[in-house]
């Protein structure tokens, strides 16, 4: 009986959501949300249409505050009870239009839209979460399903850090959880190049180390340049990637066959090479000249670094956690 009445009244929720606006709409979306909870009806009951529903009241630029946070807790539970849902509702939203709910002031809702987005994450197939370092992609119009390259985008950390973290207010237990959560979502995407070893016999990856090398030294004459013989431009090689700070001086790449961290010291390293590229040669053609007691060579500090950050990370060890329902 008790889970008839509560059919009954779910089918009628269901039924008033067409007509109803303002204080209504959100009263209605409170009782949904609460029947919901109970965990007597199925969310992969629901229709696409009803799905449209509530995203259209989350992607409108102006509405009531009640109502765009039931709607966005709507999603989340969507989207963390049902494997079906998921496509289905990161289809009809993005990140652009989740951005403003973040750059606004109420931090309730702000919570419960890194919910959402952490909730699709969670979901997304693995495939999904393979994250392309030197993705461009532009996140306002970068559907959901693209999680890992949203996560990846600094625009978006720079949103989050500027309208969240540094807000002129406290962040209350909820936000700090879902922060929390995004956080090791965020990290964990670099478990795969953690764990990956580099093949010494891989050109392109080769071709990484020999970038390291060009950065640094570009003054002097490039090796094809240089008219010498194979045995003058192996020495080259070998004195530069000395310097470098490698321990394999005559095959850097066997450096990075050691996971953790794998090729992700070799990522961190040519980022900093070419993103601060006068701090990189100063750095490297400081130490060089220094005596060997005082050296701290970049090479084998940038991969002792990384390893070290990995372990006080966390990264790849926090895998499985619950997403706690905001509410």
């Amino acid at each position: 009986m008790v889970v008839f009445k509560f059919c009954r009244r779910y089918q009628k929720l269901q039924k008033i959501m067409k007509p109803c606006f303002g204080d209504m709409l959100s009263f209605t979306l409170t009782a949904f949300v609460e029947l919901m909870d109970h965990g007597i009806v199925s969310w992969d009951t629901f229709s696409v249409a009803f799905i449209k529903k509530i995203a259209s009241f989350v992607n409108k630029s102006a509405i009531d505050i009640s109502i765009l946070q039931r709607s966005l807790a709507i999603l989340e539970s969507m989207v963390l009870n049902s494997h079906d849902l998921y496509q289905k509702v990161a289809q009809e939203i993005t990140i652009g239009q989740l951005i403003p709910h973040l750059q606004g002031t109420d931090q309730e809702i702000q919570t419960y839209t890194i919910a959402v987005i952490n909730a699709l994450f969670l979901k997304a197939p693995d495939e999904r979460r393979q994250v392309d370092v030197e993705s461009s992609v532009d996140i306002l119009d970068c559907p959901l399903t693209e999680m890992a390259n949203i996560l990846a985008q600094k625009q978006l950390r720079s949103i989050i850090l500027t309208h969240v973290i540094r807000a002129q207010r406290a962040i209350n237990n909820e936000m700090a959880h879902q922060l929390y959560v995004l956080q090791v979502l965020t990290f964990n995407l670099l478990e795969d190049r953690m764990m990956a070893k580099m093949d010494p016999q891989d050109q392109a990856q080769r071709d990484i180390i020999f970038e390291l090398r060009r950065i640094a030294f570009d003054a002097e004459s490039e090796p094809n340049n240089s008219g010498g013989s194979m045995e003058k431009r192996k020495s080259m090689y070998t004195r530069d990637y000395k310097k470098l700070g490698f321990i394999n001086h005559v095959n850097p790449a066997m450096d990075f066959t050691q996971t953790p961290p794998g090729m992700l010291a070799l990522d961190n390293m040519l980022y900093f090479a070419k993103h601060h590229q006068d701090a990189y040669i100063r750095i490297v053609l400081e130490n060089s000249s220094r005596e060997d007691k005082h050296e701290c060579p970049f090479g084998r500090s940038s991969i002792e670094l990384t390893k070290m950050l990995c372990e006080i990370l966390k990264v790849g060890e926090l895998r499985k956690y619950t997403c706690s329902h905001v509410g």
